[in-house]
């Protein structure tokens, strides 16, 4: 059977023409739109994250040490249990912690606090880069927690000096860092006086971070004499 052509002589291409280049603009101007407002709540939302982070500070002693179950759990199944049950800056602490994704670089005097070392040892278990600095007279102190680092395969390194190497400080995924006086010991949680500050300023966090990968580098046994 023959195609059958039908007449075109009716058809009112300017018009047609004109149609298509107005939806044409219409949609691309309506893609820009909702691309810029997303845009902008994006930025609106890093730019309160940020905010927020910054301005966050956590106080010790506190008045209880955190149940552990608690902190790990979220709930405590044990009848009379003596440890607090809300949250506390060593839980809070924890929590944070525990949102590093990628990486965990700790740069800390003294580490004795087996919640601190099970939050980073659960780090590295799950996949995350974490690396630890230390003093080397800290080492074999009471209750120290790097030998038990080393054992689950955690990269350690140490100062050789008669000076202390004595920072107190964390970097999480290179983009938040966690800096005060505490240091990683049961004393500074329920003892003393102590802060931790909280920030995703950006300056800090580089600069924070290019003083780990000096000393990480400077305390590399390998290159020692």
């Amino acid at each position: 059977m023959a195609a059958v052509l039908l007449p075109l002589t009716n058809v009112d291409f300017p018009r047609i023409l004109r149609i298509s280049w107005l939806v044409g603009v219409l949609a691309h101007t309506t893609y820009v739109f909702i691309k810029s407002v997303k845009q902008s709540i994006e930025s609106d939302q890093e730019k309160t994250l940020n905010d927020q982070s910054t301005s966050q500070v956590l106080f010790f002693p506190d008045k209880m040490l955190a149940c552990k179950e608690f902190i790990f759990e979220g709930c405590c199944h044990r009848k009379n249990c003596q440890f607090a049950h809300e949250e506390t800056s060593l839980s809070k602490l924890v929590t944070i912690l525990l949102e590093a994704r990628q990486s965990l670089d700790v740069c800390v005097f003294t580490i004795n606090c087996r919640e601190l070392a099970d939050a980073t040892i659960q780090l590295h278990k799950s996949g995350v880069v974490v690396r630890v600095l230390t003093d080397d007279e800290q080492m074999g102190s009471t209750g120290s927690q790097i030998e038990k680092f080393r054992r689950e395969g955690i990269q350690v390194r140490h100062d050789l000096s008669s000076f202390f190497m004595h920072h107190k400080f964390v970097v999480i995924d290179r983009k938040r860092l966690v800096n005060g006086s505490f240091n990683w010991t049961r004393q500074a949680v329920t003892g003393n006086r102590e802060n931790v500050v909280i920030s995703r300023d950006k300056q800090l966090v580089e600069a924070f971070s290019e003083e780990f990968e000096r000393l990480w580098l400077e305390y590399d046994p390998s290159k020692r004499s």
